[in-house]
């Protein structure tokens, strides 16, 4: 039981909002990442057959979670059952649950039995209620439904985790496997070999992709603002933020309403600068922030010489080395003398247990679908000094799995 405490506790900022408040104290989360590597250990103990065994089948999680997710069943239990408030981690009255062959009517044309079945392995993954908790009924159709606080993320809503999950088990997936058995002889991303072209450029020309991509962009960022707002601060009160290849300008937003005296800019494609101004001002920040049109391997535009400190948040994990270095000198470039340049990313081999191991899988993902990769503390020191920076990159560790390096420009 202390080891499954710790272990939530280790990943408990993955688990809340993009609020500073939502984190956890210092104390807390060192707590929380011990019993973590607790885990971590114990898992190396199980018998090699069984380790194994466990390994290979891993996939069978992500295929109950993608079905339910893919055919709107969470979705159609909400709509369903009664509106009931669940506690974290309870359960609710059985009255608030659904039988699965109504959800499967109400779907048209499910094959109940399955549905079913699919349904009941949701639950045993913690995505649903399920009554009798236990199964045991003479036929799975007879089992009743609710949603867990994992399984309403899984709804088609904004700033859920459904597109997320869509994803993950679709290209990304099919970028993966390719990683493995062509880009190992290729040298090329696991992406160019599924779909014949890069990640980015695939999407262009795929509209219901690319909105489904930046939806996901949108769920994750609250995961690693709250850690980055929790322990960073800019460079005086009244500074000027550049947020680059920021996006709608989520994370903007957040720095201008927790530091009231400073001002920003959000810089991405030109394809989404009308979005960032429409978000920007929807949230009251219209007079304080503004965006504007930048290509990362271009000249960045000349209003960013009034940037105090330049932010890339998870950006430079999706490029190789080459475009990285193009990418750091572009904004050495334009900086003007005493900037700083603050970047939000993973560090291999710091941190916990469960978050070196989860980043060497990171690191796969990234070459998988961008032929890029996460980076060593030296690896960053590496592409700063080819980019013609001398700086020294000072790192913090962030309440979360990413780090925090500063650099003077």
């Amino acid at each position: 039981a202390a080891v499954a405490v710790g272990y939530l506790l280790a990943t408990m900022p993955r688990l809340q909002g993009d609020s500073a408040d939502d984190l956890p104290s210092w104390p807390m989360y060192t707590f929380g990442s011990m019993m973590g590597d607790v885990l971590v250990q114990s898992m190396k103990l199980m018998p090699p057959r069984f380790q194994i065994a466990a390994i290979s089948t891993a996939y069978w999680q992500s295929e109950v979670l993608y079905a339910l997710a893919r055919l709107g069943i969470f979705d159609a239990i909400e709509a369903a059952t009664f509106s009931i408030s669940i506690a974290e981690g309870g359960t609710s009255a059985e009255s608030g649950l659904t039988s699965c062959t109504v959800i499967a009517e109400r779907l048209g044309e499910l094959n109940a039995d399955i549905l079913c079945r699919y349904m009941r392995a949701g639950a045993g993954l913690g995505l649903l209620i399920m009554a009798p908790e236990d199964g045991r009924v003479h036929n799975p159709t007879e089992l009743r439904f609710g949603l867990t606080a994992a399984g309403s993320l899984l709804r088609a809503v904004p700033g859920g985790m459904r597109d997320f999950a869509l994803y993950m088990n679709e290209e990304s997936r099919d970028a993966f496997r390719s990683a493995g058995t062509s880009s190992v002889l290729s040298g090329r991303s696991g992406f160019v070999e599924a779909f014949g072209e890069e990640h980015f450029a695939w999407h262009e020309h795929h509209s219901e992709m690319q909105q489904r991509f930046d939806a996901v962009m949108m769920s994750l960022t609250p995961v690693n603002v709250a850690p980055l707002l929790g322990d960073w601060k800019p460079p005086a009160a009244n500074s000027t933020v550049c947020d680059i290849a920021g996006g709608q300008g989520h994370l903007l937003a957040k720095i201008l309403q927790q530091f009231p005296e400073t001002r920003g800019w959000v810089a991405d494609q030109s394809s989404v600068v009308n979005r960032s101004s429409a978000f920007l001002k929807s949230r009251g920040l219209g007079d304080r922030g503004t965006a504007v049109a930048a290509d990362l391997l271009a000249p960045m535009p000349q209003e960013l010489v009034a940037c105090d400190v330049f932010v890339l948040k998870l950006i430079l994990h999706d490029w190789a080395d080459a475009q990285t270095v193009a990418i750091l000198r572009n904004i050495a470039q334009i900086a003007r003398p005493g900037a700083r340049l603050d970047m939000v990313d993973r560090v291999l081999g710091e941190g916990s247990a469960i978050e070196i191991n989860d980043g060497w899988l990171q690191d796969l993902h990234m070459h998988a679908n961008h032929g890029a990769r996460e980076r060593t503390l030296a690896e960053f020191q590496d592409v700063v000094l080819r980019a013609g920076l001398q700086s020294e990159v000072q790192p913090t560790r962030l309440r979360s799995a990413v780090w925090l390096l500063q650099i003077g420009l």
